[in-house]
């Protein structure tokens, strides 16, 4: 498996799996003051797996590998979300984001310039 096509493939797989993950870690930063909830983790490369074997990429949001997190402190209230690592966590994954998007007009460039000649 090779090829331009194969690559667009992926790296837009890439980039939606980043958007996912994007969407839990601003979930736990959302709740971050809700007693009992715990820090929750998009599996990146179980999603990328799922995205590139199937045709539905339609990011309904619904059956994404999600995990919660164990080890974590937890305050007295039950909550283990650390906002400080899930701010980090979020700048990370939107230079992720950013990265697999770079990469990907890259490659409609060059098939651009490949079809114009």
């Amino acid at each position: 498996m090779s090829g331009i096509f194969y690559q667009m493939d992926l790296l837009g797989s890439a980039v939606s799996a980043s958007e996912k993950s994007h969407r839990v870690v601003s979930q736990n930063i959302a709740n971050v003051n809700t007693p009992g909830y715990k820090t929750k983790r998009l599996e990146f490369e179980r999603l990328l797996a799922q995205l590139q074997s199937s045709d539905a990429n339609d990011g309904a949001g619904s059956g994404l590998p999600v995990k919660d997190l164990e080890g974590l402190e937890e305050r007295v209230d039950g909550n283990n979300v650390n906002l400080e690592k899930e701010v980090a966590e979020l700048k990370e994954n939107a230079l992720a984001f950013q990265a697999f998007s770079h990469l990907l007009a890259s490659r409609v460039s060059t098939m651009r310039r490949a079809i114009s000649g």
